[in-house]
């Protein structure tokens, strides 16, 4: 099994930066697999992304539907906006008794439909232990509540 982690990390563009909290898979941050400018919305400086991260924290632990038609949920998204027409990295989330699944990452826009076949990751999973990850999904999302 894989194991799921957040670490600090800055994004920064032209006349900006934003620090945010990345996940990681196996202590490789996914913002350095994917090689971009977009965020998660745990945003360690920026109140005003509160009710998103409790959003997608929600959505990752299968409280909300996910964020795309397809049931898909955005991990990174643009850090000026955070609106999914930009551009969003997604992934499709399985439950299982034991594990959750997060499977054929790719990037998504809202506008039209993710197709698989023409993303690079679409092949990529990772699975957790469901325990450790609902355990780690429910303190952040504990935290990004207060």
């Amino acid at each position: 099994m894989n194991k799921l982690g957040v670490e600090p990390s800055v994004t920064r563009w032209n006349d900006g930066e934003a620090r945010f909290l990345d996940w990681t898979i196996d202590g490789v941050a996914v913002c350095s697999t994917v090689s971009t400018q977009h965020q998660t919305p745990l945003f360690l400086d920026d109140a005003g992304w509160r009710e998103c991260a409790v959003e997608t924290l929600s959505r990752l632990l299968g409280h909300l539907p996910g964020d795309f038609d397809d049931g898909r949920v955005a991990l990174l998204m643009c850090p000026l906006c955070g609106d999914l027409g930009c551009g969003a990295y997604s992934v499709e989330v399985v439950f299982n008794d034991d594990s959750v699944e997060w499977r054929a990452f790719g990037w998504q826009v809202d506008y039209e439909a993710f197709e698989p076949e023409q993303e690079e990751y679409r092949s990529v999973m990772a699975r957790f232990d469901r325990t450790a990850y609902e355990a780690l999904l429910g303190d952040l999302l504990s935290n990004y509540r207060a």
